[in-house]
């Protein structure tokens, strides 16, 4: 004689499956984790004496770039910024299952990559590493939150 078994909710179970099948709840936690470090990232620390004018000497004005002031009142600036934060961007890869965050103005190295400048890290900047190792568990649980929406559905 045989017996038959019988598996109650396999039909849900297979419609979740379905859900995640294609992924798309991962790549939209990926994109999401990403625009939040980006977010994190493109953060200016507070501006430190280095951008106040000066009567005379020179300071670093964000958004525009170096100035310079003389004695006698005269100011003169070179507009070198390209302005960091608002140049952050996203890329998706492998079909939305990799994102970068990146960044292409040329002194961001400087200011917050592997090659950082000791006097950008004392005045608060971060790298892209220390922010990555602070956000590591909020793009967890941004994966997390989009998987566990996907399956309760």
């Amino acid at each position: 004689m045989t017996s038959a078994i019988q598996i109650r909710g396999l039909k849900e179970l297979q419609h979740k499956i379905d859900k995640l099948e294609d992924l798309t709840p991962v790549k939209a936690g990926l994109r999401a984790a990403a625009l939040h470090v980006k977010g994190k990232i493109a953060v200016y620390p507070p501006e430190s004496s280095a951008n106040h004018p000066k009567t005379h000497g020179s300071w670093y004005e964000r958004g525009f770039g170096t100035k310079y002031a003389r004695m006698d009142g005269f100011v003169k600036g070179y507009r070198t910024s390209e302005t960091l934060g608002r140049k952050w961007t996203l890329r998706s890869f492998d079909g939305g299952l990799r994102m970068a965050v990146g960044n292409n103005v040329s002194y961001g190295p400087y200011v917050q990559g592997p090659d950082q400048a000791a006097f950008h890290k004392r005045r608060g900047w971060k790298t892209t590493d220390k922010v990555a190792e602070e956000e590591s568990g909020r793009v967890t649980a941004f994966l997390k939150s989009h998987v566990d929406k996907a399956l309760e559905g």
